[in-house]
C-alpha cells in the first residue's frame, strides 16, 4: 500500500471515509457501489488521490458505476487509515485543516480565492443596499395607513374636546348670566304678546 501523504479535500475525504467504511462492513450489495454520474460519485472524481485510494482499495470502474471487487485486506487497510486521517482532522483542534485547493495549480487556487473575494463582495453589496433602501413598499403602505388612522382619532377626539368644552360653557352661562333666563322666557312668550290691529280695535263694522 502506498505510504504517500494524504492531501484530500475535507468534505471528499469525509465521503470516501464513509464509502470505504460501508463497504467494509456492510453487506448490503447497495454499499458496494458507487454511480459516478451522481453527486457522490463526482465528488469523488473531483480529487484524484481520492479515486487512486478507492482502487488501491480494490474498487474498479464498471460502466457509469464504481464496483468494489474483493472485499479482502486492501479494503481494510485503505480503510482503516482513511478513517484514522479523518479523525485525526476532526479531533485536532490546534493544526489546519487540510485545504480545499490542495491538488490544484496556483492559477487554480488565485482563481478560487478570486471567485470567493467577489462572492464575499457581491454579499456585502447586497446588505448595504438592503439596509439603505428602507422599508419595503407593503411597510409603508401599511405605515401609511396607521397614521391615517392616527390621525382620524386625534380630529374625533379634539371634536369631542370642543363640543365637551360648548357644552360645559352653555352650562356655565345659564347657572350664572341673569340676562340669560330673561332673554329665554322673552323668546318663549314672544308669540303671546304680540298684538294685530284687529286684536287692538276690532273688526271693522262697516261705518
Amino acid at each position: 500500500m502506498s505510504s504517500m501523504s494524504i492531501q484530500i479535500p475535507p468534505d471528499v475525504l469525509k465521503l470516501l471515509n464513509l464509502v470505504l467504511s460501508n463497504a467494509a462492513t456492510k453487506d448490503d450489495p447497495k454499499y458496494h457501489k458507487v454511480n459516478l454520474a451522481g453527486k457522490a460519485g463526482q465528488k469523488l472524481q473531483s480529487s484524484a488521490q481520492a479515486m487512486s485510494m478507492l482502487m488501491e482499495a480494490g474498487w474498479a470502474t464498471v460502466g457509469t458505476e464504481l464496483v468494489i471487487g474483493e472485499r479482502g485486506e486492501s479494503l481494510s487497510a485503505v480503510s482503516s487509515r482513511i478513517s484514522k486521517e479523518y479523525e485525526s482532522i476532526n479531533s485536532s483542534s490546534g493544526s489546519a485543516p487540510v485545504s480545499s485547493t490542495a491538488g490544484l495549480s496556483l492559477k487554480q487556487q488565485a482563481r478560487l480565492k478570486q471567485e470567493q473575494e467577489e462572492k464575499e463582495a457581491r454579499m456585502a453589496a447586497q446588505k448595504a443596499k438592503k439596509r439603505k433602501s428602507g422599508p419595503s413598499l407593503k411597510q409603508q403602505a401599511r405605515q401609511m395607513q396607521e397614521e391615517e388612522e392616527k390621525k382620524e382619532l386625534m380630529e374625533k377626539a379634539k371634536e369631542k374636546e370642543v363640543l365637551k368644552a360648548k357644552i360645559e360653557s352653555d352650562k356655565y352661562v345659564r347657572e350664572n348670566d341673569p340676562n340669560w333666563s330673561a332673554s329665554a322666557a322673552g323668546d318663549k312668550s314672544q308669540g303671546q304678546n304680540q298684538t294685530t290691529f284687529r286684536d287692538k280695535f276690532g273688526e271693522d263694522k262697516g261705518g
